[in-house]
């Protein structure tokens, strides 16, 4: 299990950024309502993943699909 740093100041069309991934949560800071972080599998990394606000979930980025 890792900790995901979840940047609420960074939005995107899907959700929130992740802005660190890391093996613990030392080091890492609350900052009520902007940064705040959640424990997430071993997988998730801060180019393939996002956070959803909605649900409050990690979520992988949808992988793109040509248009046929």
């Amino acid at each position: 299990m890792k900790f995901a740093y979840i940047s609420t100041q960074e939005p995107s069309y899907l959700g929130v950024r992740i802005a660190q991934v890391q093996d613990t949560k030392d080091g890492l800071i609350d900052v009520e309502g902007v940064l705040f972080w959640v424990e997430c599998d071993d997988n998730v990394t801060t180019s393939t993943h996002y956070y959803d606000m909605g649900d409050n979930q990690i979520k992988p980025v949808p992988v793109p699909t040509a248009n046929t």
